[in-house]
């Protein structure tokens, strides 16, 4: 082997200096915090609630909600369990081991299992009380949270093993989340929290020092690997990936101010539906009579094509729509950008109105008006309409701004508009939903439309800068914009 290749030769000095000087870091104070801290809430009161502890959770069980209900239950599903004990610790050391990283993914592991073992070690030494009002399961010992202990482990581990200020922000907002989740679903007092925060960072600080030197040089001659990579990415990103096209300062203008407004347009009816949801008035006035009106009309044959309106937008015909779509679009147009963006721009759709669904809980219209089975799910928004509507309007900006075909854009859109209406009216018919229902969704996809319609043209529209030379138009060689390829997409005659 190379020496020079080695960690602990690649290290700086500094990260040398840490591994000598290891017993006397910080991570041990934190330890000695946590078990002062634990020691402090058992002989006072035997364990009973500090009143900074009944004064937080009297403030958090007063502002209970169902969207913090929901949120913080992730959040319990995420950070305890079989997710936080095996199935993301295997899936960061994997990657670690992919990235040849073989100390760092032994570092995290180590972590992990040492953390672990202390929290269990310290409930069972304190045995502290948990707090009453508890909204999930959970086994023995309030002191210190496994699952903040946890959070706070694996937060400041890939912060030391990646230095970078946004995975130290994005680590710090985590490890926040989690403390006010589990004092909001009542299964730790505060100070179980900030006794698991202390034990967290002292367990990844003492555990990482012996190994600093060469966990530190394993990350330089990462960085030297990776610094000889980007070139080839790069040119793998720009061939098959992205997608550039050139705007003049007007278009791109005129994109800019469609997506704002369509992204405001869409956040002022959303909000005017959900708060006359949640009030019951204003909008739902409209509910009960169009629901009415489409129930009188109602005959065999119109059912019929309801029904198989409502098959091909659920969740299982529009999937494979729009993998077919997705895929042979990427295949024919000989890059990705376009299939990714409309794939992920409909993914985010989907998260977003299951978030918003389980949040809001509203009641679909009677059981006895559903014509194609009951249904119990939540009705706001709806996930038919959500789904259509994201899926043809995605589609339809896509194909056609890269297009100078007026006419077609207009058709294109035409068609959206009436595949949305289709959806809509055949969810109201069929009894699923109630009108705020699909306007609600239709509301959300002008937000979306607008977000992909911004993202990319930030993202692939290159403005044509004609003051280059002074002299002539703009030209890929002159913007160093690579040149496009045809897009099999596009009509012969234009």
């Amino acid at each position: 082997m190379d020496i020079q290749k080695t960690p602990e030769v690649a290290a700086r000095p500094r990260a040398k200096r840490i591994s000598r000087l290891w017993p006397l870091v910080s991570g041990l104070v934190a330890l000695g915090l946590t078990v002062a801290l634990g020691a402090l809430i058992v002989v006072r009161d035997q364990g009973m609630p500090l009143s900074i502890d009944t004064e937080w959770m009297s403030e958090l069980v007063e502002n209970r909600a169902p969207v913090w209900d929901s949120l913080a239950l992730v959040m319990d599903s995420l950070g305890g369990g079989l997710i936080a004990i095996l199935v993301l610790p295997v899936a960061i050391a994997l990657a670690l081991l992919l990235a040849k990283r073989p100390w760092a993914a032994g570092y995290f592991l180590a972590a992990t299992v040492v953390t672990g073992g202390l929290v269990q070690l310290l409930k069972n030494l304190f045995g502290r009380t948990r707090p009453e009002n508890i909204l999930t399961n959970l086994d023995f010992g309030s002191f210190p949270s496994g699952h903040v202990a946890n959070a706070a482990t694996m937060a400041v581990v890939l912060a030391l093993l990646f230095p970078r200020p946004w995975v130290w922000l994005a680590g710090a907002v985590y490890t926040v989340v989690m403390m006010m989740s589990r004092t909001y679903l009542g299964a730790h007092w505060l100070t179980d929290t900030i006794g698991a925060l202390l034990l967290g960072i002292g367990v990844a600080v003492v555990v990482w020092a012996p190994f600093a030197a060469r966990l530190d040089g394993e990350h330089e001659l990462a960085r030297r690997r990776k610094s000889r990579l980007v070139p080839a990415l790069r040119r793998l990103h720009e061939k098959f990936i992205m997608e550039s096209r050139l705007l003049e300062p007007a278009a791109r203008r005129r994109f800019s101010l469609t997506a704002i407004t369509l992204a405001g347009l869409g956040v002022v009816f959303f909000t005017v539906i959900l708060l006359s949801v949640l009030n019951k008035n204003g909008l739902t006035v409209i509910d009960a009579p169009v629901q009415a009106w489409l129930a009188e009309g109602r005959s065999s044959a119109l059912t019929a094509v309801m029904i198989g309106l409502a098959i091909v937008f659920g969740p299982i015909a529009l999937p494979i729509i729009l993998l077919i779509v997705t895929v042979t679009w990427g295949f024919l147009a000989r890059h990705a950008w376009r299939p990714l963006l409309l794939a992920t721009s409909m993914l985010t759709g989907v998260v977003l109105g299951q978030i918003i669904g389980r949040s809001v809980d509203r009641h679909r219209p009677p059981t006895e008006l559903m014509l194609f089975g009951p249904d119990p799910s939540f009705s706001f928004p709806s996930g038919h309409v959500l789904g259509a509507s994201d899926f043809v309007l995605f589609t339809a900006y896509l194909v056609f701004s890269r297009r100078r075909s007026v006419r077609g854009a207009i058709a294109g859109f035409g068609f959206a508009i009436v595949c949305i209406v289709a959806a809509a009216v055949s969810r109201v018919y069929l009894g699923y939903h109630w009108a705020t229902d699909a306007l609600a969704s239709v509301s959300l996809s002008l937000l979306l439309l607008g977000c992909v319609i911004a993202f990319d043209t930030w993202r692939a529209g290159r403005v044509a800068d004609r003051a280059v030379s002074g002299v002539g138009p703009a030209t890929p060689e002159r913007n160093n914009i690579p040149r496009m390829r045809p897009d099999p997409l596009r009509s012969r005659s234009e």
